[in-house]
Order: structure tokens, then C-alpha cells, then sequence
């Protein structure tokens, strides 16, 4: 029983958003015996000359020759392949284009014949694969578009491509926040404007780094957004090229690294940083000092160290308490930052004691800004609560000797020991 023409439009609106298959039969004189209800009304939809109408429920097409039915169909003559099929008793493929004003599909037709012992045909069967009509496609395509463009605009990854000759065809809601501007006002332009002045030259030698051979780099770079903000991003650029290998334009993505880098400056800071003094801790002051040393050595430059000791700073915890103490070293620390060169390295020794590293600086010298710092120390006055006092430190100085060299290790040595005769002849003192 065939299908109600009401329900046929259906089954084709159906048929022509998805692929689908049916099957015709001929008998041996090729009219048709059986048709499936939606390739039949498909067929309908296209001849330029309807068929009598059969009474609700029967089919309009079965009892026609093939022939008939398929000639006006074809935009030009194609043979018969369902003669030739039936010639060569194996199976015929063929192509036909259906072409009316709403719809432009194509059907993949295949002959096969059915034959009997004596090979005589008996029926001829056409396997009919109907594939997405040309709107439907364009229509398929516009909604990936859509479906694609949300996915690049909610991610929160910089995202955009731009042309061989740098000129930008997709920018994403994120690239928009970044520089504060409309899709439609970055669109259009060259990469070179869109992007932070400071990393033009930068950009330009990363992408010409970019080839057929090697079409993806990734790296690291800073810039400023459109509100003045201080971004980090791991870019990765790639160079998009056809099926055949030939470049069609370049893609961006740029992820957010700024919490990340803010993280690790923190762990930097923690791990070079004395918490209490903001001075530099024991293992950053031995590691820039051998630097330093280093670097005098190989131009031939002094270099000199001074290790203070606080005078009497366990009185201080045990008279007044620790915060007391806490306070005290914040005051030295502070004191040492505000009258010593950007040059010096100064740090936290260990519990009372400093350090502070003189690069280029001679034992003359040395002792001259050891002294300096002893005399504002002793003037500098501290409160705290209702209590004022004055604190004294003990310096001892040891600088590198041009015809012994001398190592680190072997210099902290040595200006412990001259902090030893410090205190050891009365303290508040500068000895070497």
C-alpha cells in the first residue's frame, strides 16, 4: 500500500535532510512494478509532466515504463543503463542530477538485473541512493559555521586567523575583551596593528620561522590588554594549508598564562625571598654572590663581603619578647636597603646576622661602608610601644686578593672570623 501523498511531502522534507536509499523494480519489459513511497514521490516532485492522479493510497508511478519516467528527468541523454546492465548481466551505475526551482540533489543509481537459469532476466532491480540536496548541504554548512563560531567564541583561549598576508579573518570573543573591540572592527586589519606594538618585531620573526616543512610554533610572551592589565600567553601559530600542501592562511591561539607566571614569581619570591626582612634569604645571597664573584674575577675587579651581627639582640627577644625582635631586624633590614647601592646584594644570614656582598668594591672601600653603616645604626633610634632604645651592630670584612684568588666559602670564613675579633674586642665595631 503506498503512502498517502499528505504523508509523501513529509517522508521527502525528511528525505532531503538526510541520505537515504529505496529500491525500484522492473519487470523484464522495464516498466515498474514496485517503487518505494518516498523515492516515488521525490520522482513526483521533479517530472515536468505529472502522471494521472490514482485514487488516495495507490501509486502514480507503477505500471510506467522506466523510460518515461527517467527521460525527462535527465538534463541530457545518458544512455540506458538498465539495457546495458541487462546486456552485460552484471550490474550499472549511473548518476542523476534532480533540478527544480527549490531543491538541486543528486541520486547514485544502481542497475542490477535478476536472472533465471536459462538467463533469461526476470526483473530488473535499481538501488537509488539519495543524497543531500545542495541547499541542504549549504544549510548543513551554515550550522556547523554557527555551531563552530560558539565554541571558538566561549573559549576562553585567544583565538584568531588571519591571511598569507596577515590580514585578520576571525577573531574571538576573547581576542575582542583582550584589545576592547568589536569582531567587526578587528576583522579586516593587519595582524601588525591588532596586536601590542612592544611584540611586532617579534611577531614577524616568529612567523617567519613558520614554513611548509615546520607549520606550528609555540612560545611565550607578555602583553597589555586593553585595560592596561599585564597578560602572559602561551601562543601556539600554526600554517593552515589544502589538501594539496599549498598555505592558506595562519591560526592563533594564545591560552591565559598570567595567573600561572604570577604563581611562579610567588614561588620564585618564596624561595629567594626572607619573609620577615623582604631581604634575600642565606641560599640567594650564596648564589648571587658567587655570581658576583665570577663576574669581578673575569674583569679584573674587587670584591668584598661583609657578614653584622646584631650586638646584644637576644636581650631584646628575652627583655621585650620576640616581636620586639621581629621589629628590630625589620628596621636594620630597611636601614641597609635605603643607604647601600642597587649594586649590593644584601641579605639574611641566619637568625641576627647579615650579609651583604660589595661587588667591584675594594677592602678600603669595604671598610669605609661597613663603618658608615655601624655609625647609623648606633644613631638610629627605635620605638616600639611606650619603649625607645638604640641597638649597635659588629662588621666583620673580608675582601678577594688579586694575586690568591679566593673562593666564596673561603671569604665567608674569613669575615667570620673578623666579626669573632669584633665582638670579641668589645663589639659595635668594624674589623677585617
Amino acid at each position: 500500500m503506498a503512502t498517502p501523498p499528505q504523508n509523501k511531502q513529509i517522508n521527502i522534507n525528511k528525505l532531503i535532510e538526510t541520505p537515504q536509499t529505496g529500491v525500484i523494480r522492473l519487470d523484464r519489459n522495464f516498466a515498474i512494478v514496485a517503487i518505494d513511497d518516498v523515492i516515488e514521490a521525490l520522482l513526483l516532485l521533479f517530472l515536468p509532466v505529472k502522471p494521472i492522479k490514482q485514487p488516495l493510497g495507490e501509486s502514480h508511478l507503477c505500471g510506467k515504463q522506466w523510460l518515461d519516467i527517467i527521460g525527462p528527468l535527465q538534463a541530457s541523454p545518458q544512455g540506458t543503463p538498465w539495457l546495458q546492465a541487462n546486456q552485460t548481466q552484471s550490474d550499472q551505475t549511473s548518476q542523476l542530477k534532480l533540478i527544480n526551482n527549490q531543491i538541486d540533489m543528486t541520486l547514485s543509481l544502481r542497475y542490477s538485473p535478476v536472472f533465471d537459469h536459462h538467463s533469461n532476466l526476470l526483473e530488473m532491480l535499481i538501488f537509488i541512493v539519495v543524497a543531500k540536496s545542495k541547499q541542504q548541504i549549504e544549510k548543513d554548512l551554515k550550522n556547523e559555521q554557527a555551531f563552530y563560531r560558539a565554541v571558538v567564541d566561549d573559549m576562553p583561549a585567544l583565538i584568531y586567523r588571519y591571511t598569507t598576508e596577515g590580514i585578520v579573518t576571525l577573531a574571538n570573543a576573547a581576542v575582542c575583551s583582550y584589545f576592547g573591540a568589536k569582531a567587526d572592527d578587528i576583522i579586516g586589519m593587519s595582524i601588525y596593528d591588532v596586536m601590542d606594538a612592544e611584540n611586532i618585531d617579534r611577531a614577524k620573526n616568529h612567523l617567519a620561522s613558520i614554513t611548509v616543512e615546520n607549520p606550528i610554533l609555540a612560545h611565550e610572551h607578555s602583553g597589555t590588554d586593553s585595560v592596561g592589565n599585564r597578560k602572559w600567553f602561551q601562543w601556539t601559530d600554526r600554517l593552515i594549508l589544502s589538501d594539496d600542501g599549498q598555505p592558506l592562511g595562519y591560526q592563533g591561539i594564545g591560552l591565559d598564562l598570567t595567573e600561572r607566571k604570577m604563581y611562579e614569581e610567588e614561588l620564585l619570591e618564596l624561595a629567594s625571598t626572607d619573609m620577615l626582612t623582604g631581604l634575600l634569604n642565606r641560599r640567594q645571597c650564596i648564589l648571587l654572590g658567587k655570581q658576583a664573584l665570577l663576574s669581578c674575577r673575569q674583569e679584573n675587579h674587587s670584591f668584598s663581603l661583609l657578614i653584622i651581627d646584631l650586638d646584644l639582640f637576644k636581650n631584646v627577644n628575652d627583655s621585650l619578647g620576640h616581636l620586639a625582635g621581629d621589629h628590630v631586624l625589620q628596621k636594620f633590614a630597611a636601614l641597609c636597603t635605603n643607604i647601600l647601592d642597587e649594586s649590593n646584594i644584601i641579605g639574611r644570614y641566619g637568625g641576627e646576622e647579615f650579609i651583604i656582598i660589595l661587588p667591584k668594591t675594594n677592602l678600603k672601600q669595604a671598610l669605609v661602608i661597613g663603618e658608615n653603616l655601624r655609625k647609623k645604626v648606633e644613631a638610629m633610634e627605635i620605638s616600639l610601644d611606650k619603649h625607645q632604645f638604640n641597638i649597635t651592630i659588629s662588621v666583620g670584612i673580608a675582601a678577594s686578593n688579586d694575586s690568591l684568588p679566593n673562593s666564596l666559602n673561603s671569604l665567608l670564613a674569613s669575615a667570620d672570623e673578623a666579626l669573632y675579633k669584633a665582638k670579641a674586642t668589645g663589639r659595635n665595631k668594624v674589623a677585617y
